[in-house]
Parts: structure tokens; C-alpha cells; sequence
């Protein structure tokens, strides 16, 4: 039976809201879940998203030709790249050569990244965030959509709305190091997962009943740190995973994707991978969330896919 004639009876009482978080390529394990979402005819009623969390919220309430395949395709375009594999798994298997090429290209990241506002080609990702949005604004949507930033001159939270989606999910997603932060009229805005890396409460302030997170964030996972750039990552990382358990104590229910193996967030030769730890979380969560529509369980139990 489709989880949908479970939903239906629910429907008239409760409105299903999603809260997807940050992660980098993680993040795209979100389209995965919103797939077998659609598959099931499971509605969701209002959507929203911190950095690669806002970028999918924003793409599924704006653009038809949202899917898997369309998603993968669009996060190829951008050629994500890190330089000079500062994430490679075979690092003491490299030659002398590589470890001079990776020298130097991790020498001119932290040039372009500290001198510069980063590294990744900011028109680029500008166009591809456009065109993935189609030019639209948040209030256009299917749906609701929020998806949050981060300011950094007054240190508080900015949720968009409303507005040219492209620039909304552009600031959420404004690594600094790699994209310019977005000035926006007084504020200068970055990341959204800084300040709020999983959004249940943006979730449930735009009236949802029933608050499902997406946590992509991978917390078994032992990493291994050979330098200051990547101890910085990883400090950033811990930070945001200790704020994060107090918002998904405001979820009815959490998806935690398992990718099994470690993912770094900006290695986007995995996305397909993601991908489709997303679909296989969604189809694990299947069953609890019928359990707790049939009356079993209720509010703000955080139940996680992986042990269905």
C-alpha cells in the first residue's frame, strides 16, 4: 500500500513541512529523499534549507524539471573541484611529484581564499544557481520556501522567503574560502549552516505540524586531519553539529542518510552517490512514518531511518 492512503486521512489535520541541512555534496542526498517523496505521493506542504539544503529546497519548489538525473547533471556543470587533492584518500601513496603539485595548489588556495574572497569561479555558480531557480523568486514557488543565511557583520540569522531565488540560495551556500559572501543591502551573508545547519524551527514558524529534518551530516565517521585547512573545516564542522542536536529536537522525524564511506563535503565526483543514499533513507523511513501516522507515535519523537 502507497504511504500516500496514510497521508491522506492526516491531511486535513496536520501539514507536512521538510527541513533539509548542509553538508556540501552530502546535501544532495536530499534529492534522493524528495524522489521517493514524489514516488509516494507523500505532500509536503512548506520546504526549507541551509546551504546545499536551500539549494534543493529552492530547485524543487521552482523547477519542473527537478529530479534526479536533472540534479546530478546541474552539480556537474559547476566542476566543483578542491585544489590539489586536499581530501585524496591516497595521500601516502603519493609521488614526490604530487606532493610538490599539491603544495602549490593548496599555496595558491589560501592565496586566492585569503586575499580573495575564494576560489570557485563566482560567475559560474551564479548562472548555474540561476538557471536552477529559472530566474524565479522564493514567492513563486509551489510551495513555501525558506531557505536561511548567515550574517556575518551582526552574527544573526537571516531566513529569505521572499525575493530572487538565485541570490537567496547563493548567500546560504557562500562558503567562505571558496564563494564571496553576498552583500545584501546592509548585510554581508554566508553559509546558513553556520548558524542553523538543519532549519526545524524555520520549518515549523511557516506553519508546518509535521516537521521531517534530513540530516546528511555524518557523525560516525572517523576524520582524519593533516592540516591547518582542514583542522579549520573540522572545527567549523564540530560547531555546527553541536548546535545542530538542539534543532532536530524539534523534528517528528530524522532521515539520516548513510553513504558508507567517509564523503567530503566538497568532493562532488560523489554526487550520484548521494543521491541515492537519500532514496534508500527515504525508503527505510517508509515504514516509521506510517507507524507514527497510524497513532503509535506522536510529537517530537526523532526516530533515525537508518535502524528501520
Amino acid at each position: 500500500m502507497k504511504l500516500f492512503e496514510k497521508f491522506k486521512k492526516s491531511e486535513n489535520h496536520e501539514m507536512i513541512g521538510l527541513a533539509l541541512g548542509g553538508g556540501g555534496v552530502r546535501g544532495l542526498a536530499h534529492v534522493g529523499v524528495l524522489s521517493v517523496f514524489q514516488d509516494e505521493a507523500i505532500s509536503i506542504k512548506a520546504i526549507a534549507g541551509s546551504s546545499m539544503g536551500a539549494i534543493v529546497a529552492a530547485a524543487y519548489a521552482l523547477n519542473p524539471h527537478f529530479g534526479k538525473e536533472y540534479m546530478a547533471n546541474e552539480m556537474a556543470e559547476l566542476r566543483f573541484s578542491t585544489p590539489g587533492g586536499l581530501y585524496d584518500a591516497q595521500r601516502d601513496k603519493e609521488s614526490f611529484l604530487q606532493k610538490v603539485r599539491q603544495f602549490l595548489d593548496t599555496e595558491r588556495f589560501v592565496v586566492d581564499a585569503m586575499l580573495g574572497w575564494g576560489i570557485f569561479p563566482e560567475n559560474e555558480v551564479a548562472e548555474s544557481l540561476q538557471r536552477l531557480t529559472m530566474g524565479k523568486r522564493l514567492e513563486e514557488g509551489t510551495i513555501p520556501v525558506a531557505v536561511v543565511a548567515t550574517d556575518l557583520v551582526r552574527g544573526d540569522k537571516v531566513v529569505f522567503k521572499e525575493g530572487p531565488a538565485d541570490v537567496a540560495i547563493q548567500a546560504s551556500s557562500a562558503l567562505p574560502g571558496f564563494l564571496p559572501p553576498v552583500q545584501n543591502r546592509d548585510r554581508l551573508l554566508a553559509d546558513g549552516a553556520f548558524i542553523d545547519l538543519v532549519p526545524t524551527a524555520v520549518v515549523r514558524e511557516m506553519g508546518a505540524d509535521f516537521v521531517i529534518a534530513v540530516d546528511v551530516d555524518q557523525e560516525e565517521m572517523r576524520v582524519e586531519v593533516h592540516n591547518g585547512l582542514e583542522a579549520f573545516f573540522r572545527a567549523v564542522e564540530l560547531c555546527a553539529r553541536h548546535h545542530k542536536h538542539h534543532h532536530l529536537e524539534l523534528a517528528d522525524l530524522v532521515i539520516r542518510p548513510d553513504f558508507g564511506e567517509p564523503v567530503n563535503p566538497l568532493d562532488f565526483s560523489k554526487a550520484e552517490l548521494c543521491i541515492e543514499a537519500g532514496v534508500y533513507a527515504a525508503e527505510q523511513a517508509v515504514p516509521q512514518l506510517r507507524e507514527l501516522f497510524s497513532g503509535k507515535s506522536r510529537k517530537h519523537k526523532i526516530a533515525d531511518a537508518k535502524e528501520s
